[in-house]
This record gives C-alpha cells, structure tokens and sequence, in this order.
C-alpha cells in the first residue's frame, strides 16, 4: 500500500471511529427515573433524610429526593418561615419543620442531612452533621474560603460517613461518553477548554423577589448570619446573599463552579497551577459588592489552559464548554455533546503567493499539492456528529440518587470532599486573583494558595 492511501486510510478510520464514539453513546439509553424506581421495588433500606436551609436550591434538592424510592423526607429547617410552610404544601408527608436545624441533627430517625444554606454554613454545619453520626450531602461550593478545604477532608476521612459534594454537573447524562472521548485521544492534543455561563435578567444577576410577608417575625436575621459579621437586619441580605462577600463568593464560586467540575471531571484533572481574572461591576450596581462580570484562565500542569467567563447582562446562547483538540472540537452542554472532527490540514496558497510561478510549481509538485496549493492527501471535510442523551432523569436527581446509593451500599460517591475542594478551589483563586491584581497560584506542596 502506497503511503498517500495509508495516510487517506488512517484519516477516514479517524473520522469514522469518532462518529461510532458518539453514535453508539446515542444508542444506549438510560432508565427513567420512574423505572429505575420500579426495578428497584419496595427491598431498598430506607434512607430518612433532613434538609439544613430550603430556599430556591434547598427546595429543589428536596423535591428530587422525594421522588427516590425508599427516601422519606422527614424534617427542614430555615431562617424563613414562607420556606417552611413551601415545604408542607411540596412534600407528602409534610415533614416536621424548624427554625433551628440542631433540632434535626438531634433526631435519631435522621440518616443522613442535606446542607443547601449559603455557603458562609457549610463547614460548621458539616462538622456537626458529621459528629451526630449522619451523612452528609453539601450544595457547591463545598467551601466559602480555600482555607476551609483541609477541614472538610479531615472531618469526612474521621467520620467514616458518605458526603457527596452537590455539583449537579457529574451527573450529567452525557458526562461518562464525553469524558471516554477525550481520554482516547480522539480530540488528539487538547490545549484549550473555554467554559461559559452568561445571564441577562435581574434574577439571573441574583436580584432575587423578596417575598411581601418578610419581616422580622417571619425571618431570622440573627441565625441567618451565624458565623458571618453581625449586620443590621437587612432582608436584601438574606434574600439576595449571593450579591454579598461574607456569605459568597460570587460567579466564580457559584456559575463558574458547574463548569470547572465537569472540566476536571472530563479531563481527569483536579487542581489547577495558576489562575489570573478580570472582573467588576459593569452594569448591576445597585448594592451589590461581587463583581457581575469575570473572565478568568487557569492553567493545569496537565498541559492545557480553561477560560471562564461570566456576564450578568447579556445571555447570548452558546456551548457551556468547548474542548478544542489537534484533531477535533467538542461543544459540551451536559446531556449533549457535538464533535467536529477537524484534523490539522494545510494550504500553501497564502505563503507562496509571492514567489515566481516557476517556483510554486516546482514546489507544488515536491510537495504533492493541486492546483489550490492543498495536498493531496488532504481529510475530506466530515459533518459534525451529535449526541443527545435520552429522557432520562435530570441531573439533581440522579447526583442525589449517587449519594443514597453510596449510603446504602457503603460505597463513594461520585463527587467527594477532595473533589469539591479542587473545584471550589479554582474560584476561590479567581477571586484572590481579581482583587489582587495578579496571578494567583496553588503550591502543591504546601496545599496552600500563594498571591
């Protein structure tokens, strides 16, 4: 066989190989939530659980759980009574309410908590779950300062109990095939991921609504803010926590969160070398303290380099993530994905258009190349191949079905303590670098952040 139709055989099996990758992705459905309820009958140990904060993220990790088989909401506590009446008109039965969640770490029918407070709670609440004997579920961010982190692997490690970390984004459907074809080398050579998550609407800039009955007698300003700096009572606070550095820590920590996850899951990494970020208030300027724009790079010794950016006042739609590869692309959505198989080609056209005809044609017929200048044995363009994951249950759903199995079974979870870290990690060193003004950089050796 001639070298010119081995090469043209190599590149078609390239391109065929990775359409198969992604078609027999698209040929394997997963169960239904319904079905996977069904299959697994009325045998299943039960899991009781307690959830610690049920506003908007709370109340939806709750609803996921209920519909698990063999998993009983039991009791919630919030600071806001509007919470805590949602919670009996959502769940059947009403599970038992309170404003002070050390009622339900007291509970002995209690398994297992969910912690969805903001994120200035995390880790006392995680201490104390864990000293009461329960499992733990933690909402991303895991941590709201990178110190934070060892404290979190040193609790869980003596514990011996489960804790999940709740990005939501390892349970994507489309995760497990996306991160297979990256590993076998399909891509070829990735030096470059770019992750985006923009929104261009006051709540999506976290102005959430305050609800009319707020006041003093329906919030507990006071618990609220636990370990945060005492403060005036301030219901823009409580509602709107996000906008606030003592219990946020901004996009980095909560948008660009999702997409640093399923970068380090899909790339089969975990901490970044060194991070540098650009960010302000732009355009939400009305009380709020966390920038409402950031663009950031981090940088893995692994070789490649992750851009992150966020707006808050433009939603132009577009791939969460693009993982850009020597002999392909891959737009990620989660539960999507579209491969471009674009392998290096070349054309001498532009960089021979000064010399003399003679010339270029000696030099096209050294080099194999037609009348365009283009060799030969140049990959003939190929349509971009899309996976779309069935219908099955969405991705909360299926983060949390990981962790009551992992309880069950005495396994791991998808997402522990030592990944969560890594990953709040890297916004945690968005934010040192923007308000530094320069790099900042994680030592390995001493596990600690240097700027």
């Amino acid at each position: 066989m001639s070298g010119d139709n081995s090469m043209n055989r190599r590149q078609f099996l390239r391109k065929t190989a990775l359409a198969a990758a992604a078609a027999s992705a698209a040929s394997a459905p997963r169960k239904t939530a319904a079905q996977i309820n069904n299959a697994a009958g009325v045998s299943l140990r039960q899991v009781n659980l307690g959830f610690i904060g049920i506003g908007i993220r709370g109340t939806q990790l709750m609803e996921a759980a209920s519909g698990i088989a063999g998993v009983q909401v039991r009791a919630a506590a919030d600071c806001y009574k509007g919470h805590l009446d949602r919670a009996a008109e959502l769940i059947t039965p009403p599970p038992a309410v309170t404003g002070d969640y050390t009622e339900i770490l007291a509970r002995p029918d209690i398994d297992a908590i969910v912690i969805a407070t903001p994120d200035h709670w995390h880790l006392r609440i995680l201490q104390e779950a864990l000293a009461a004997g329960k499992h733990v579920y933690v909402e991303k961010p895991m941590t709201h300062a990178w110190e934070e982190g060892e404290a979190f692997i040193s609790a869980v490690e003596k514990s011996g109990k489960v804790v999940q970390v709740g990005s939501q984004y390892m349970s994507m459907a489309g995760a497990k095939r996306a991160a297979e074809i990256i590993k076998s080398g399909r891509l070829g050579q990735i030096a470059l991921v770019e992750g985006r998550i923009h929104r261009n609407a006051p709540t999506g800039a976290w102005y959430y609504p305050i609800p009319p009955d707020a006041s003093p007698s329906t919030v507990d300003f006071k618990r609220f803010l636990g370990p945060a700096p005492a403060r005036e009572f301030d219901l823009r606070r409580f509602f709107q926590w996000r906008l606030f550095w003592d219990y946020s820590g901004g996009l980095p920590t909560d948008l660009f969160t999702h997409l640093i996850t399923a970068t380090h899951q899909l790339m089969g990494v975990q901490e970044p070398d060194t991070v540098f970020a650009f960010a302000d208030v732009y355009h939400w300027k009305n009380y709020r303290e966390v920038p409402d724009q950031m663009t950031a790079m981090a940088r893995y010794a692994e070789g490649f380099v992750l851009r992150l950016t966020s707006t808050a006042f433009n939603g132009h739609p577009g791939p969460l993530l693009t993982f850009y590869g020597s002999e392909g692309t891959m737009e990620y959505d989660g539960d999507s994905f579209k491969l471009f198989h674009e392998p290096r080609s070349e054309s001498f056209g532009y960089s021979t258009h000064s010399w003399p005809k003679a010339t270029t044609a000696r030099f096209r017929d050294l080099m194999n190349l037609n009348d365009r200048l283009v060799p030969l044995d140049a990959p003939d363009a190929a349509d971009p191949v899309e996976y779309r994951s069935p219908g099955e249950e969405d991705s909360t759903r299926a983060h949390m079905r990981n962790w009551i199995e992992a309880i069950r079974t005495g396994g791991k979870p998808i997402e522990d303590v030592r990944f969560g870290h890594h990953a709040a990690l890297v916004g945690h060193m968005c934010n040192l670098s923007f308000k530094a003004g320069k790099p900042a950089r994680w030592n390995k050796a001493t596990r600690k952040v240097e700027v």
